[in-house]
């Protein structure tokens, strides 16, 4: 995925999500010292795969990352171009977990998060999509999360109607993407990190 097509993804994201946020149960977390990144400068996805000390402006480098079901991914190229997914090659459960890592001297703490998920590829033809966001400064990097009922300071819509759903239900065999926005809004600095996984059939 290019950073073009990602930025397109977020704009229609925050359209559709931060729309119908609401700012009840929402609360400050403060400059937590609470959360230390299993990522250092000399052992992060993005320095393993090559490609140098992650950075906040070159998708080529990215600060930050999605692990599904507790699973990595590793970084792919196309035609020649590095790419800013991270894809994970096991196969992941129809309710997968995911937990978001940040690289900590860039991102601080980022308590700010936002994601699509949306079929990439499915054998029966069909697919989904949804928009999901948490409340403000409610986020915690670090914690594994449920992917598909994160908690009640998430807002969850529906991509094609718009509406607010509870959870998602378990996801068909296929392959997703999950494309993220990382954000410390107290430091003014954000993020983008997009995982690609693939839950296996029967």
């Amino acid at each position: 995925m290019r950073m073009k097509d990602y930025s397109l993804m977020l704009g229609g994201l925050g359209a559709i999500v931060l729309a119908g946020c609401s700012s009840t149960g929402t609360r400050s977390a403060g400059n937590s010292t609470n959360y230390r990144s299993s990522y250092t400068a000399e052992n992060n996805p993005t320095m393993d795969a090559g490609r140098g000390t992650p950075s906040l402006s070159d998708p080529e480098r990215p600060a930050a990352w999605v692990l599904v079901d507790g699973k990595r991914g590793t970084y792919r190229e196309h035609d020649g171009h590095k790419q800013l997914q991270w894809v994970v090659d096991e196969n992941v459960t129809a309710t997968p977990t995911f937990q978001v890592e940040g690289y900590q001297p860039l991102l601080g703490s980022p308590r700010d998060f936002r994601f699509i998920l949306k079929t990439v590829d499915s054998p029966s033809g069909s697919g989904l999509a949804y928009a999901v966001s948490a409340s403000k400064g409610t986020f915690s990097p670090g914690k594994e999360y449920s992917l598909l009922h994160p908690g009640d300071n998430f807002v969850i819509r529906n991509w094609a109607t718009g509406d607010v759903v509870r959870e998602i239900a378990p996801l068909p065999a296929g392959t997703y993407i999950l494309a993220a926005d990382v954000r410390n809004e107290q430091a003014g600095k954000g993020t983008a990190a997009v995982t690609y996984f693939t839950v296996g059939g029967e």
